[in-house]
């Protein structure tokens, strides 16, 4: 996912929210290679369940938040314990007001990579423990 610094999705035309989504290399784009099926607001949350019980534990599924519509898919996923693993794109942009992403569900995570590209956005990645 990526945010603004006070926690707000980007606006789909912010130039650096466009970088995330198309760069290859260290946007979007990497993970949709790395993960073994790609889930969207419109699958049903227990049609994801069946299809992480199909695959082994390896199985990497992947929901990219970028509106309104998969920030609530996504706080579903958090609700019931489905997320292992946030990669997240902090973008230097502070709104003010916009849509939040504030659902987490109690959990502890660990810091896994952290890195600063040069437009200054910070791509986090986290583990749950």
């Amino acid at each position: 996912m990526a945010l603004t610094l006070d926690g707000f999705l980007p606006h789909e035309e912010e130039t650096l929210m466009r970088w995330v989504k198309e760069n290859s290399r260290h946007g979007f784009p990497l993970w949709r290679e790395k993960n073994t099926f790609s889930a969207y607001p419109h699958y049903g949350l227990m049609d994801l369940i069946n299809v992480a019980t199909k695959h082994d534990n390896n199985c990497i599924y992947l929901v990219e938040i970028q509106n309104k519509n998969s920030a609530k898919y996504a706080e579903g996923l958090f609700r019931y314990n489905l997320v292992d693993e946030i990669v997240l794109y902090l973008l230097p942009l502070s709104y003010g007001k916009g849509i939040p992403f504030t659902d987490f569900q109690s959990a502890q995570w660990k810091l896994h990579t952290c890195k600063t590209f040069s437009n200054d956005i910070c791509r986090i990645v986290y583990k749950k423990e």
